[in-house]
């Protein structure tokens, strides 16, 4: 029985080109391909995924690009997503990337060594990257579909949270219960995107930005910074009375400094958070927070994918946004 070894040297390359080559792998000439594809043939090597994908049948196998498979938030959306390809016949593929861009880049070449059959590319923050492989990836017939990119791009199917309409409301809703101010806890990773959204809402509501503050600390431990960034909040005598979180377990982090503080929660400090945890209802005191609609999110994500995977439909981009909803609970 013929290898893989055998095929690259009928072929003249190495293993390595071989294995991309007959795994539609990018940046190898076509010619290369046929040249591996025929030799292939001609010694009767066929592995199963292989010669699936080379009579046209498809891999079935769906990739899923995010960059904190430890994260609740994304943890959420590759459960909803998995749970309905696989009823659909689909397996699910995950790629961690921890933001960082060359594993970004490392996995959508691994994907596509495995031929999959579509990419979903969660909050990628890396522009040149996508516009390297985009065309590549439609060439090749993979859709990507985007989950929460933080990109300002119209040229790609995507699907994410209105981030800036759920801060906005959460502001009113403040305002309307008294609170002139407020401060935002940003988010380090997204913070410039994070940052205009939450000068956008405050200036929707008339609000100066300079009388309501933004705080940074450099950490991707995200209870660590909220606790942070609430201590020198509170070291500020002139502080706002109510606060916004980019997340969740920024949130969390910042309750614990109020608490070590002295100070109660909501009658000296208001607290909304962005995500709504599983464990935000649990908390010593209930979190109030904007949460996402992560199963409709999933939901329409694997409908546009099996869309274009099963009909070919990679020359019409769909855009979806869905709005938050605020959860009030017993910190505001």
């Amino acid at each position: 029985m013929a290898t893989l070894k055998d095929v690259a040297k009928k072929a003249g390359v190495n293993i390595s080109t071989a294995s991309r080559a007959l795994n539609g792998g990018l940046n190898i000439s076509q010619e290369t391909c046929d040249r591996v594809k025929q030799a292939a043939e001609a010694l009767q090597y066929s592995p199963n995924l292989s010669a699936r994908i080379m009579v046209g049948k498809g891999s079935r196998i769906i990739g899923c690009i995010v960059p904190e498979v430890d994260s609740n938030y994304f943890a959420r959306i590759i459960f909803e997503i998995e749970k309905r390809l696989q009823a659909k016949g689909y397996f699910l593929m995950i790629a961690n990337t921890q933001y960082n861009s060359e594993k970004e880049v490392a996995a959508l070449n691994t994907f596509c060594q495995y031929n999959v059959d579509g990419i979903f590319l969660a909050c990628t923050i890396h522009q040149d990257i996508l516009d390297k492989f985009a065309q590549p990836l439609k060439d090749k017939g993979i859709p990507l579909v985007l989950i929460e990119a933080r990109l300002h791009s119209n040229d790609y199917n995507y699907i994410m949270i209105d981030d800036e309409a759920g801060i906005t409301h959460a502001i009113a809703y403040l305002l309307e219960r008294g609170y002139s101010r407020v401060g935002f806890l940003s988010d380090y990773i997204l913070v410039d995107l994070r940052n205009d959204q939450f000068v956008a809402a405050l200036r929707h509501h008339g609000l100066d930005p300079a009388d309501n503050p933004i705080y940074i600390h450099k950490t991707m431990r995200f209870e660590t910074a909220g606790y942070e960034m609430m201590k020198l909040a509170l070291a500020d005598p002139n502080r706002p009375s109510a606060f916004l979180a980019g997340y969740d377990d920024i949130a969390i982090g910042a309750m614990r400094a109020i608490d070590e503080a002295g100070l109660r929660v909501p009658e000296d400090i208001a607290l909304i958070g962005n995500d709504n945890i599983r464990e935000a209802p649990f908390l010593h005191k209930a979190l109030t927070t904007l949460s996402p609609p992560l199963e409709r999110m999933a939901e329409l994500g694997v409908d546009l994918m099996i869309s274009c995977v099963e009909k070919n439909e990679l020359s019409i981009i769909h855009r979806i946004q869905l709005m938050p909803e605020l959860i009030i609970r017993e910190t505001t």
